[in-house]
């Protein structure tokens, strides 16, 4: 009989205790309902990253892209602006001819006439050179127009339209960045912008850097690494030009931190894309509030 007193008491401590808490919470409106967390799986975790690209950086207001697998190069602008031209480049096909070398290179100097030493001093118009005795020029003729855009028939330099060149001579200077590759680069160039933060290295420090970022990204390692922002000029770019990697090197998968797999729901696709390949999610991908990770 005492026991199930103590049973019953101690039931109507709690059942009091209860009650009273919840006229509490009543009265003054305590709602420990879970707030809607305003976050989503992040979508690069199955994202393909085969267009993932290391990236350097210009001051200078234009730099050049040339594609010898097309035979087109694009002067890109600061402002936004794109000017397409076709070109001719090198070949091994013709007598004393050499493959146009890709690679990531820097005007070095310019003029609006230079003679070819090595074939019969030849005149080359608005003559801007990147790669040694290698760089873009026009000629004196039209016969070799009918080749622009459409085969390579130089002997190792870029020949373009003496109305192209013309127009690429005037707004280029020294140091503006040339890449050339088929294709396949697995670095590309952007211009800087104010208030950001760029560190600038020797010839040799950048050539290493670069080899192992690439390496990062065949890895699957890029987006969970610390890649600061490289600024490149004539200054750190010498005439035998910068590696530029092989994107068929380069996985659909990249490994993510698990305190970025949780995004912003509010952004959408597009947005966390332009965060990917302008380099800004390595400042937008931090810690996450609902992991609460620290690694």
């Amino acid at each position: 009989m005492k026991r199930t007193n103590k049973i019953f008491l101690a039931a109507l401590v709690v059942i009091t205790i209860l009650f009273f808490n919840s006229a509490y919470l009543n009265e003054n409106k305590i709602n420990f309902s879970p707030g809607k967390l305003n976050y989503a799986v992040n979508p690069f975790t199955n994202y393909d990253f085969k267009q993932l690209r290391d990236t350097v950086y210009t001051n200078k207001d234009h730099y050049i892209e040339v594609n010898l697998s097309t035979q087109h190069a694009t002067l890109y602008s600061r402002d936004g602006s794109e000017f397409h031209f076709p070109i001719s480049s090198g070949t091994k096909r013709v007598e004393k001819g050499m493959d146009t070398k890709e690679g990531l290179f820097a005007i070095q100097w310019k003029a609006k006439k230079q003679y070819s030493i090595q074939f019969d001093s030849t005149v080359m118009l608005n003559w801007i050179g990147f790669n040694n005795g290698i760089g873009f020029h026009a000629l004196l003729g039209k016969s070799y127009y009918k080749y622009l855009g459409k085969k390579n028939v130089s002997h190792g330099c870029v020949r373009v339209s003496r109305e192209d060149a013309q127009i690429v001579y005037e707004k280029v200077e020294k140091g503006t960045p040339v890449l050339v590759h088929k294709g396949n680069s697995a670095v590309k160039i952007a211009f800087t912008s104010e208030g950001e933060s760029y560190n600038q290295y020797s010839y040799k420090d950048t050539y290493n850097l670069l080899k192992e970022r690439y390496q990062k990204i065949y890895d699957g390692d890029y987006l969970i690494s610390s890649n600061e922002k490289i600024l490149v000029d004539e200054n750190n770019i010498f005439s035998n030009g910068l590696p530029i990697g092989n994107s068929e090197l380069i996985p659909a998968r990249q490994n993510l931190k698990p305190s970025t797999l949780w995004v912003d729901k509010n952004k959408t696709e597009e947005e966390r894309l332009a965060e990917i390949f302008t380099g800004r999610e390595k400042e937008l991908l931090t810690l996450n509030p609902v992991l609460d990770s620290r690694n």
